[in-house]
């Protein structure tokens, strides 16, 4: 398929073939090194995605795929513990507030109670 002149060096229309065309169409380069070391925090997010069982295991070199899908189940893991905390927050949240409305009604009927006994102790 013919694209419009990206204002690459061909002709009329390019075929995507320049490293230009490449990175705008394709958002990647086209030479990709095969291969990329691994830094110590990408070690730990290959870790605990569950890729590798012990540093020893990973490799010098790893693919920018096998980072990426790290980072993403990392992410989704996250996620998780984000809604399982949200929703451990509003549980306790709806479980202080009965408390409090049951403090408070509690006080109201003391106070109620007190202000009547002293009515009745009040001369008139």
């Amino acid at each position: 398929e013919f694209t419009r002149h990206c204002g690459c060096s061909a002709s009329d229309y390019c075929f995507g073939g320049c490293a230009f065309c490449w990175v705008f169409f394709l958002g990647r380069p086209p030479l990709r090194v095969p291969g990329h070391k691994p830094t110590d925090w990408e070690k730990r997010f290959l870790l605990w995605a569950g890729h590798f069982k012990k540093t020893e295991d990973i490799p010098e070199t790893v693919s920018i795929e096998t980072i990426r899908a790290a980072k993403t189940t990392l992410r989704v893991k996250f996620s998780y513990v984000m809604i399982v905390l949200t929703i451990a927050g509003c549980i306790a949240m709806v479980i202080k507030g009965k408390q409090v409305i049951g403090e408070l009604l509690t006080l109201r009927y003391f106070y109620k109670e007190a202000r009547s006994t002293l009515c009745v102790l009040k001369p008139s």
